[in-house]
C-alpha cells in the first residue's frame, strides 16, 4: 500500500539499537544512537531467466530467491554508545558496579561465547523499519586532530535479516552522555603495560585509528521458507595506524627488529572512560611522508596479536559509564 508523506531531511531519521538475547529475538532494551552516517537497506537476490523463447529480448522472467540486509552506521563516540557497539565485537562482557553511580564494563573475546546480534529500528517519516539478527562486520574508531581540533568518531557496518515494517516506537535520548574530542585521547606505548605510567610512554600522535574486524558472511540454504539467513564469520583481527612527527628512529628500529609492544588507547572525559589495550603489538609498516614542503611524519601501522602469556587475548576494552548493563 502506498503511503504519502512530506519530503524531509535525512537528519529527521532516528536509529535505535538493542542487543538481542539470541539471533532474531527482538531486543528488549533500546538505545537511541547519535548517528552521522546511516544507510540500512534490504537486498534481494534476484534471479533472471534468460531462456530462449523465440524472442530477441534477453530476460523473459525473474524471481526473488533470497534476502538479507546490510548498511553502515557511524557517529561521534559516547561512553554508552561505544559500550553497546563493543559488545557486538567483543562477545564477552563483565560488569562491576562502582557504587558511586558508574559501572565498569570489561570486554574480551571468548571462543565459548556466541557473538551478539542486534535489533535495529530505523525510524523515518515513511515508517519504522525493524532489522533483526544484525551482526557487525567491524568497529572503527578514528580521531585526526587539525587546527580546530577533532571529534572522536566510530563507524561500523551491519548484515542481517530483511526489514520488517512495525508499529512506531518512541525512543528516549540519553542527554547525560559525554562526547570526546582529540584532547580526551591519549596513546601509550611501552614494553609491557607496567610502562604505561611512565611519562615517556605517551606518543604524541597527530592521528590514531583502531579497526576491529570480524566480517559476517550471509549463509543461505535450499528450502528456505522465510527471509532469515544464518551467518558465518571471518577470523577476528585488530589493527590500527597512527601518525607522528619524525623526530627519532625508535619506531624504525622497533619495526626492523619486529619488537613486541604493549599499547593502550585511553579516552577520558570526567568520570567516563574508554580503553583499548593490547599486550602483544607489532609494527607492520613504518612509512615517512614525502611532501617536499611538509614537516616529515611517519605513518605507523600496527597489529594486535594473540598473547598466549595473557590468556590468548589480542585486544581487550574497558568502558566506564552510567549503564547498569549492556546486555539484555
Amino acid at each position: 500500500m502506498m503511503v504519502a508523506f512530506s519530503a524531509y531531511k535525512k537528519r529527521r531519521e532516528i536509529a535505535v539499537l538493542g542487543i538481542e538475547a539470541s539471533p532474531g529475538v527482538v531486543a528488549t532494551k533500546q538505545y537511541m544512537y547519535r548517528w552521522l552516517n546511516k544507510g540500512f537497506n534490504s537486498i534481494p537476490g534476484i534471479l533472471e531467466n534468460e531462456s530462449a523463447v523465440g524472442s530477441d529480448i534477453r530476460v523473459n522472467d525473474s524471481a526473488i530467491d533470497v534476502w538479507h540486509s546490510e548498511g553502515p552506521l557511524g557517529g561521534k563516540v559516547t561512553e554508552n554508545g561505544i559500550a553497546i557497539l563493543n559488545h557486538g565485537m567483543f562477545n564477552k562482557v563483565t560488569t562491576v558496579d562502582n557504587l558511586d553511580g558508574t559501572y565498569t564494563h570489561s570486554f574480551e573475546r571468548d571462543q565459548s561465547v556466541a557473538r551478539k546480534s542486534f535489533s535495529i529500528w530505523d525510524i523515518t517519516p515513511a515508517g519504522t523499519h525493524l532489522y533483526q539478527s544484525m551482526y557487525m562486520d567491524n568497529l572503527n574508531l578514528q580521531v585526526d586532530v587539525g587546527d580546530s581540533g577533532a571529534w572522536l568518531e566510530a563507524e561500523t557496518s551491519f548484515k542481517g535479516w530483511k526489514q520488517k515494517d512495525v508499529a512506531p516506537i518512541t525512543p528516549v535520548l540519553d542527554t547525560s552522555e559525554k562526547e570526546f574530542t582529540s584532547r580526551h585521547v591519549t596513546v601509550l606505548l611501552g614494553d609491557t603495560p607496567a610502562d604505561f605510567v611512565n611519562p615517556t610512554a605517551r606518543v604524541r600522535a597527530r592521528s590514531i585509528s583502531l579497526a576491529l574486524e570480524e566480517t559476517a558472511n550471509v549463509d543461505h540454504s535450499v528450502g528456505e521458507v522465510n527471509d532469515d539467513p544464518e551467518f558465518d564469520f571471518d577470523p577476528q583481527e585488530a589493527k590500527g595506524t597512527m601518525v607522528v612527527k619524525y623526530t627519532k628512529t625508535d619506531f624504525d628500529e622497533a619495526y626492523f627488529a619486529n619488537k613486541i609492544h604493549a599499547l593502550k588507547i585511553l579516552i577520558v572525559n570526567g568520570t567516563s572512560s574508554i580503553e583499548y589495550v593490547g599486550t602483544k603489538v607489532r609494527f607492520r609498516e613504518v612509512t615517512p611522508s614525502d611532501g617536499i614542503n611538509d614537516t616529515v611524519t611517519q605513518t605507523i601501522s600496527f597489529h594486535f596479536e594473540a598473547d598466549h602469556e595473557n590468556g590468548g587475548k589480542d585486544i581487550v576494552s574497558t568502558v566506564t559509564n552510567t549503564l547498569e548493563s549492556v546486555t539484555v
